[in-house]
């Protein structure tokens, strides 16, 4: 099976493009949340050597540089998360191909492609999920990012926004074919959670921004 993160970027929107079902908003949504952990990052490695940032006290410059290890690990992440939201999809789509001639095909039909229904929801629901942690540590990189890429911090933020959103719509769409409702109660509780702590951390951000250009 071809993994789509090992894909030029041009070959990527190509298929995107196309009347293809994958790559779809789910994996679109990892693929934006790694262009904002790659800018986070790129906002850290341009400020880490500065003298303006080595005036800081030892403490802060600790705390950035956990956060900056922080989304080296999520971006990783969500370079998985491109491919794991279609392999998702595609475990769907084979469930709804299996046969249903007799009363015990329709039976384990039926249990995969509610199995792959779950599957199919928690994958963007954990792709929101990161993207919420990305801004926790985004907001540090911003307030000390070199005023020269602070605008890349701004980006790299809103980026991270965009993708939590994108999936959260991913994890909803899904869950209209979720009938346990304790799994349906659980990840909407999650992605108003993740929707509202997101809103406020992306507007300090912005603003964040906007004081130091």
């Amino acid at each position: 099976m071809k993994q789509f993160k090992h894909m030029v970027i041009t070959d990527y929107i190509e298929h995107t493009a196309s009347a293809s079902a994958t790559p779809g908003g789910g994996s679109v949504s990892a693929l934006v949340a790694a262009l904002g952990a790659a800018l986070g990052q790129m906002v850290y490695n341009l400020t880490v050597n500065k003298k303006s940032y080595q005036e800081n006290d030892e403490t802060t410059k600790v705390a950035v540089q956990s956060d900056w290890r922080a989304i080296v690990h999520l971006q990783d992440e969500f370079v998985d998360l491109i491919d794991r939201d279609i392999e998702a999809f595609n475990q769907y789509m084979d469930a709804l191909a299996l046969p249903k001639d007799t009363d015990a095909e329709k039976t384990v039909r039926s249990q995969a492609i509610a199995d792959a229904t779950i599957i199919a929801m928690e994958v963007p629901l954990e792709t929101a999920g990161r993207a919420l942690e990305l801004l926790k540590h985004l907001e540090t990189i911003t307030r000390y990012g070199h005023k020269n890429c602070i605008s890349d911090a701004g980006v790299a933020g809103l980026l991270a926004h965009a993708a939590l959103q994108s999936a959260v719509m991913n994890v909803r769409i899904n869950l209209a074919g979720i009938k346990d409702e304790t799994i349906r109660q659980t990840a909407e509780k999650s992605c108003k959670a993740y929707i509202e702590e997101a809103g406020i951390l992306t507007k300090e951000i912005v603003e964040s921004v906007y004081t130091r250009i």
